[in-house]
């Protein structure tokens, strides 16, 4: 086998050329990665052996990185490739053998005009305090859309803000807003941990990276800076905004559900779920379902009705909230989408 290194940037230079999003190493396969969500096969590469994949995590991987991969099987790491390609990359098991895939992060956040954000979302993110959560699922752009608001309000603003990721993705360079990034496990020993330093300090906006086990724990502390002085970006893995309400008064014990859905209900400013679709003519177009939180929907949530949610984003358009099932079907009477296509969301 030729030299890991060399080998990783070959093939990342590759789709990079293609401009693909991600790209997939698993034992037993060629290389493959994917573009506009469709995924294509690298014919002209050998096919990956245990020894390859090995070889690469032990290049790519450093040695906390390595424990950490023994002892959770998992781990999520973002690395910098070719001089200045920045990827997250997440290093797993699967069948019993290790794999790899690689996502591209963009040097810069991009506008949230061209991610086509829904508008009435640019006036969420302007609110002093709250809570808002951005949900989606894997690779459903949901860390590119929070790293656009964090710009959008860089830009315009002058704010203090405080990210709490693992890992650290997008790269931000103050402009008007002091913004402070820290990477579990490196910078702050844990999201708690992350939390309770944004509650002692001057903190206008906190966004949280995708929370993988800690939600139970950091809730109540996410009510209680949103309830307060800070606006709260939270980001979940989710693909409807009713299941973002549910997943979160799910986390909470049978005794604390009454609480914890007055708490959800004092301090939601919105929820907004994205997803990509192939997009007539070539690329993704990005479609949002969004949930307001006006008097009826925090209403409903103190009642516990989440069902009934669906309901008032279906008859609530001219005040900006949206179900997924009507934005795919206004994209397919504007002929930006097929029909055929609008099942196959990520």
């Amino acid at each position: 086998m030729e030299i890991p290194s060399i080998f990783l940037n070959r093939i990342l230079a590759k789709t990079a050329k293609d401009k693909a999003s991600t790209m997939i190493l698993t034992v037993g396969s060629l290389p493959a990665f994917r573009v506009d969500n469709h995924l294509h096969i690298m014919e002209d590469e050998s096919m990956l052996t245990v020894e390859i994949i090995e070889k690469l995590i032990g290049f790519i991987l450093d040695a906390d990185e390595k424990k950490l991969l023994a002892d959770e099987k998992e781990v999520v790491v973002v690395k910098i490739f070719g001089g200045d390609f920045r990827f997250r990359v997440n290093v797993f098991y699967q069948k019993g053998l290790p794999a790899l895939s690689f996502h591209y992060i963009p040097a810069a956040p991009k506008k949230l005009t061209d991610l086509r954000f829904p508008e009435i979302l640019n006036n969420l993110i302007m609110c002093r305090s709250g809570l808002i959560i951005i949900a989606g699922s894997k690779f459903s752009g949901k860390t590119t859309i929070a790293a656009s608001i964090i710009e959008e309000v860089n830009i315009n603003k002058r704010r203090h803000i405080a990210t709490i990721e693992d890992p650290i993705e997008y790269l931000f360079v103050n402009k008007r807003s002091i913004i402070e990034q820290r990477q579990v496990g490196r910078d702050v020993k844990s999201v708690v941990k992350g939390l309770h330093h944004c509650l002692e300090e001057d903190v206008d906006i906190v966004y949280l990276g995708e929370i993988r086990k800690e939600l139970a724990e950091v809730l109540p502390l996410i009510f209680e800076l949103a309830s307060g002085n800070s606006l709260v970006v939270l980001e979940i893995n989710s693909n409807s905004a009713v299941r973002t309400v549910e997943k979160i008064l799910n986390s909470f014990d049978n005794n604390q559900t009454e609480s914890a859905r007055y708490n959800l209900a004092d301090v939601l400013v919105g929820i907004t779920v994205h997803k990509l679709v192939n997009r007539v003519g070539g690329g993704i177009i990005l479609v949002s379902e969004v949930l307001l939180a006006n008097a009826a929907v925090k209403s409903l949530i103190r009642e516990g009705k989440i069902y009934q949610l669906e309901s008032v984003m279906q008859t609530s358009r001219r005040e900006g909230m949206i179900s997924m099932d009507k934005a795919i079907e206004e994209l397919i009477e504007a002929g930006e989408i097929k029909p055929e296509e609008a099942g196959q969301v990520i």
